[in-house]
């Protein structure tokens, strides 16, 4: 019987461990995920800097001047960069939110998973005699 409560102690404080390690992870990725959500045109990854309309502005000017076929006027570039601002901001709204879903989901199940075998873990406790 002691072989069996060793056994079961030992696996709990393995699964509380996991538990652990998970929690922080999770965290990790839904602090992550507000701090992309606070500012989002700086979160995620993209190879346009929309940080201002002169970047972008050069940045196209640049690509067409390779290809001079066609170069926009400053209103057509104006309407791609709000276009592609839009865009950044939503989709990074969009994937902060599924982010922080899915890490809220498995914090919650962490934090199940420990509280249960810290109980079970505590049940098999060693009864120490004086």
């Amino acid at each position: 019987m002691e072989k069996k409560k060793n056994i079961i102690q030992l696996y709990a404080i393995i699964v509380n461990v996991v538990a652990v390690i998970t929690f922080i992870l999770a965290a990790t990725s839904f602090i992550s995920a507000i701090i992309d959500r606070n500012d989002p045109l700086y979160g995620g990854y993209s190879q346009v800097d929309l940080s201002s309309f002169e970047k972008y502005k050069m940045d196209v000017l640049k690509a067409t001047t390779k290809d001079a076929a066609f170069i926009p006027t400053d209103e057509a570039i104006l309407k791609m960069y709000e276009a592609a601002k839009t865009d950044k901001i939503n989709k990074v709204m969009h994937d902060s939110f599924r982010t922080m879903v899915v890490s809220g989901v498995v914090i919650g199940i962490a934090v199940m998973l420990f509280g249960f075998h810290w109980w079970l873990a505590r049940k098999y406790e060693r009864k120490v005699v004086p």
